[in-house]
């Protein structure tokens, strides 16, 4: 899908055209306002392996009052994924958040930690999930100056290890922080009900220890953002994009998922790729043939392999059929 030319907008109106920065990752500011915006979420997601070929994507949200519920997918290497545990199983009450003996976090009602983050380090302790990580590298972020309904987005990355189930695992797991008006869920605000298309949060570790991480956002109405940190090279930040999607059939039938993304902006191409399966269930809470996919993201050229990947591919294939952001390779 080649950039289109901005279009004339009224004085003070910018779409939903974001701003991306590199930032210093200390977790304060992700539980303050942001340009007077209050905090709206915080989560964990990341992929987690274990010696034994089991991966496991778990998701966690806490709103400012609640906990979201924990999806936790599982699989075997090459399959797809089922859910371990979802709505119906997992904690979804009362949650507090705030600052405690020197760690930022959210707890139950009766002082249990959900999620905790000081310094450089991460614990989340959930029904089947308990893991703590260090820190990885600087944080991301982006900022969508909507007048109506601005929202802000930042993502620190954590390399952690603990037990799954009881077995144990390693991986890469962030913490993300979204910002957006008191009361609104993100989910439901323009950035993802309306304008997201393809949208990847992905770290890349390689054998050589290199990592690559950040989020490549593609939508409608000039949402779109790469914000890359690489521990090899500088940071990456663009807005001008063009991307291509390729899907393995129909965009509307069931069956169909992303197989490859293509990024390209600032003089720059990254590309996700799927991994064999690594097909979520279908969701169908969610509209316009909503689909995740596990793949492994990388600039154009590259040759190394990876050691370690996280990079859960979020598309709506029928937003992306109506955009024309379907291209060569998959279904048109």
């Amino acid at each position: 899908m080649a950039t289109q030319p901005p279009p004339v907008r009224k004085f003070g109106q910018f779409g939903y055209a974001p701003v991306g920065a590199i930032i210093d990752p200390d977790p304060a500011p992700m539980w303050g306002d942001l340009h007077g915006i209050p905090m709206g979420m915080q989560y964990f997601y990341g992929s987690l392996r274990s010696p034994r070929s089991d991966y496991w994507w778990p998701i966690r949200g806490f709103y400012p009052d609640r906990a979201r519920c924990l999806h936790l997918a599982e699989a075997k290497a090459g399959g797809d994924f089922s859910y371990a545990t979802d709505h119906h199983t997992c904690y979804s009450g009362r949650v507090e958040h705030g600052f405690r003996e020197g760690k930022w976090g959210v707890w139950r009602p009766d002082g249990t930690p959900l999620m905790l983050t000081w310094d450089d380090r991460m614990e989340w302790h959930d029904d089947e999930v308990r893991l703590t990580g260090r820190l990885v590298g600087k944080g991301v972020q982006f900022f969508s100056p909507d007048p109506e309904v601005p929202s802000g987005y930042s993502s620190r990355l954590f390399r952690v290890s603990g037990t799954i189930k009881g077995t144990e695992v390693s991986g890469l797991v962030f913490h993300d922080s979204i910002h957006i008006g008191s009361g609104v869920d993100y989910i439901a605000s323009p950035a993802i009900a309306v304008h997201e298309l393809a949208w990847v949060g992905f770290a890349t570790e390689y054998e050589d220890g290199t990592i690559h991480s950040g989020h490549l956002v593609h939508g409608t109405d000039e949402f779109n953002i790469m914000v890359i940190h690489r521990s090899d090279g500088p940071p990456l930040i663009a807005r001008d994009l063009e991307v291509e999607v390729e899907l393995d059939g129909d965009p509307l039938a069931e069956s169909t998922y992303p197989v490859k993304v293509t990024y390209r902006g600032g003089g720059h191409t990254w590309i996700w790729e799927a991994l064999e399966g690594g097909r979520c269930p279908v969701r169908h809470d969610l509209p316009d043939a909503h689909r995740w996919r596990q793949g492994w993201v990388h600039p154009e050229g590259e040759t190394r392999r990876p050691k370690t990947t996280e990079a859960l591919m979020e598309t709506y294939n029928a937003r992306l059929l109506k955009a024309g952001a379907v291209g060569s390779g998959g279904e048109r």
